[in-house]
């Protein structure tokens, strides 16, 4: 093959998206990778999430797609792993900015200028993450015009690094792993300089994208040209013993009958999306994926119309206007959870947690729900917070103040210290310091064998973390939650949340020994929270 001297928009495009594919295609070894055998590891399910929206980019110049790529993995980014990549191509389209054309120079300058971005949004970065990997592939110059050579030299020298990282972060040397973002990474770049080598890279994988909705004239195009009058979106617990194969054999069903094919699954979620003029049986179908959570089915026709019919009406100036003072946003898990954050003032409560993260997108939409002057934001896990500071990037006419929240029990603690009649600074002073008298206890089941600082856990033993570290592991549920309780003898307010498949005599079990090692001192109160992953997460005060 001839030497790719100058690369198009075309062209990048297709590297974006075969970055995508080849990222989708290795999501579940991505998110493997995750150090502690806990099971919400989504590192590959974030990052996959947020480049396989450039599914959504149309041709144009090289400035067009980078800039309209970069938008679209910003209002996709899922988690820390995949606001960072979102960041790395911000940055890239800002080199490519006003070009119809780059060369190795520029390329180059490109990716430098990624990683910086990247780098910058991480308050305190650390070595051996994917920060690293792409700090140090193109940190070197290479003496070639050929853009494909150099993707080559930049996949080598990523995967280098990627293999030196359990060296630099103790944590990934002693769970004898390389850091998973990192590993996401040299998987886009395999596939980008894959096609620009000319591979037609394809399959399944590269489907699985989020949905980017711009504004559209909808009056350019009659219902009559809808083909596919229905969306049908529904949301399952997966079932174990459905195989990928019948996955992909549902999915040839769906082509057969449907379009805007959407399937976003691991193995315990799968989510679908699809347009087609048979919504009932479509779900009907899907029923042998597993338990069914959520559904809803749009008239696409009926969503047309009114979309004409109020395109011309002007907007409401003196509605505009009545904007409240505060908006509270929570994240959290589970119909028990919801229903708490709502009882205690939240103005939407955004799903998502462990193991499914929201999208920039799916915070932004939630904050325009309510209009307001300053939206509150509650990420309530740690792997949300960037996602949730990305918002104020795009919201421009709103105030958007992200309380770090790290874990439920925080967020719950934050919210209740909430005033309206405070500053928004004075609120994001007293919600933050709220924060810090809360010790938060998560129980789970183990997915893998671990050694992690010197604890031995084995496969399905239930393990503890103290906020956010594990700490504990025993073969029964209450033996574990027994070491993790007596270590903190000195608790006035426990409060339990059980989980989606903690039975009502086990929960009542559970509060009585807590009680129990606690004293009669310690008031302990039991919620039913409903949420996934985590069969108990106590707050202790």
């Amino acid at each position: 093959m001839s030497a790719v001297k100058t690369i198009d928009g075309s062209v990048y495009l297709e590297m974006l998206r075969g970055g995508a594919a080849v990222l989708e295609a290795n999501r579940e070894a991505t998110n493997s990778l995750n150090v502690f055998p806990v099971p919400d590891g989504d590192t590959g399910t974030n990052m996959s999430m947020t480049v396989g929206s450039v599914s959504t980019v149309q041709a144009g110049t090289l400035s067009e797609v980078a800039t309209a790529a970069a938008k679209a993995m910003m209002r996709a980014a899922r988690g820390n792993s995949g606001v960072i990549t979102s960041l790395f191509f911000r940055g890239i389209a800002r080199v490519f900015a006003n070009a119809e054309s780059a060369d190795v120079r520029l390329v180059t300058s490109a990716f430098r200028e990624g990683a910086k971005s990247a780098a910058a949004a991480v308050a305190n970065p650390v070595e051996g993450t994917i920060l690293t990997v792409m700090r140090e592939c193109c940190s070197s110059d290479v003496v070639t015009d050929d853009i494909a050579s150099l993707l080559d030299y930049f996949f080598e020298e990523a995967d280098r690094v990627l293999a030196k990282t359990p060296e630099m972060l103790p944590v990934l040397r002693r769970a004898k792993v390389v850091d998973s973002g990192g590993y996401g990474f040299v998987r886009i770049l395999d596939g980008m300089r894959r096609t620009l080598h000319g591979e037609k890279i394809s399959g399944e994988g590269a489907s699985a994208s989020v949905e980017v909705k711009a504004a559209a004239d909808f009056s350019e195009f009659a219902d009559e040209d809808i083909t596919f009058g229905f969306e049908t979106l529904c949301l399952f617990d997966r079932d174990p013993k459905v195989t990928d194969e019948q996955i992909a054999e549902f999915r040839r069903y769906l082509e057969s009958v449907g379009d805007s094919i959407v399937i976003t699954c691991d193995d315990e979620i799968f989510k679908l999306h699809v347009h087609s003029n048979e919504p009932i049986e479509v779900l009907t179908r899907s029923l042998f994926i597993g338990t069914l959570r959520d559904a809803k089915i749009e008239n696409l026709r009926l969503q047309h119309t009114a979309l004409v019919e109020n395109e011309d009406e002007p907007e409401d100036e003196e509605e505009l206007a009545e904007r409240k003072p505060y908006g509270i946003f929570a994240v959290a898990s589970g119909d028990g959870m919801s229903d708490l954050f709502h009882e205690l003032g939240a103005d939407a409560v955004i799903s998502g947690g462990q193991s499914m993260n929201p999208s920039t997108e799916d915070i932004v939409n939630a904050v325009n729900s309510v209009p307001c002057e300053t939206a509150i934001i509650l990420p309530n896990n740690k792997n949300i917070i960037m996602s949730a500071k990305q918002t104020a990037d795009i919201l421009d006419d709103t105030n958007v103040i992200v309380i770090e929240s790290t874990t439920i029990p925080e967020g719950v603690s934050a919210l209740m210290s909430f005033n309206s009649s405070r500053s928004p600074e004075e609120n994001a002073e007293c919600m933050s310091e709220s924060m810090k008298t809360v010790r938060t206890l998560s129980v789970t089941r183990a997915i893998r064998d671990a050694d992690i600082d010197g604890l031995a856990v084995k496969r399905k033993q239930y393990i503890g973390l103290v906020d956010g570290q594990l700490k504990f592991a025993a073969d029964n549920v209450h033996d574990c939650i027994r070491d993790m309780i007596s270590s903190f003898p000195d608790t006035e307010l426990c409060t339990v949340y059980f989980g989606e498949d903690a039975k009502n005599s086990e929960a009542e079990a559970t509060t009585a020994l807590i009680s129990e090692i606690l004293g009669d001192d310690c008031e302990v109160v039991s919620i039913r929270g409903d949420q996934p992953v985590y069969s108990y997460i106590i707050s202790l005060e």
